[in-house]
């Protein structure tokens, strides 16, 4: 059995060692130090062996170095996938919980996602509404906690934390869920808002408003749509954003 101080002073030179910065490596092991003082046990009975926990909390690391940007790396499974404001935070954890780790945002806004064949492990996920000025102080005090910021949509910042941070060997799956089927996940009543303000504006750009030039109306009833549209949708995000966070789903595929 490793000595408490020894399994802490040796985990944060292997976490050095394999890439990840010095200030975020003490934080990390100053916060599972404490895990493991509050629950009265030795760091490997809480979180294993030293070798395996920094080699599990190093795993994006390590993979990138030997895949390409787009790739999943040798030993691991891809699938890239996309949903609306109003569920994604709910579905990061669902897929979160299977061992899918989102690795970055693409150009569309899509989640990349990796998921590694031998050793899949739980991932945790938070969605931050923050401004591009506040972002890097933001991100740095996310970090003592084990949080990374692994991609940015408008005005969302999207962080994870692999579950190994907090509750050790019990984060890793041992039948892990096929790799899900979909890869859009956006509410019926989306498509059906969007096809409503289409018809709106071409009603608008036909008939006009009353009392108003067709030409002039058309392009003021497409602002009017506009606004109505987006205002609606902004207040549902808003809503979704500000709602507490819901426990951790089970590892059922999400409802259609």
């Amino acid at each position: 059995m490793t000595d408490t101080t020894t399994y802490f002073t040796t985990l944060s030179a292997l976490l050095t060692e394999r890439g990840m910065p010095r200030a975020r490596a003490e934080a990390l092991v100053q916060e599972l130090g404490a895990y493991a003082a509050e629950a009265g046990s030795p760091g490997e009975v809480e979180f294993g062996p030293v070798e395996e926990l920094a080699a599990r909390l190093t795993e994006r690391a390590d993979a990138g170095s030997t895949g390409t940007e787009d790739g999943p790396g040798d030993g691991a499974d891809s699938w890239t996938w996309t949903a609306d404001a109003l569920k994604e935070q709910r579905l990061l954890e669902h897929f979160g919980a299977q061992g899918w780790e989102a690795q970055r945002l693409d150009r569309l806004g899509r989640f990349v996602c990796r998921r590694d064949r031998d050793r899949p492990m739980r991932w945790s996920y938070r969605r931050e509404a923050v401004s591009h000025r506040q972002r890097a102080e933001h991100t740095e005090r996310l970090a003592p906690e084990g949080w990374e910021l692994f991609g940015v949509w408008g005005p969302f910042a999207y962080y994870k934390r692999p579950e190994a941070a907090v509750t050790g060997p019990a984060s890793q799956l041992t039948h892990p869920p096929a790799s899900p089927r979909r890869s859009v996940y956006i509410a019926p009543w989306i498509y059906v808002w969007v096809a409503v303000s289409l018809l709106l504006v071409l009603a608008v750009a036909w008939y006009g408003l009353p009392g108003v030039d067709t030409w002039t109306g058309a392009p003021l009833g497409v602002a009017l749509v506009g606004l109505a549209a987006g205002g609606f949708l902004g207040f549902r995000i808003r809503k979704s954003t500000a709602a507490p966070a819901t426990p951790r789903p089970t590892e059922h595929p999400p409802a259609t």
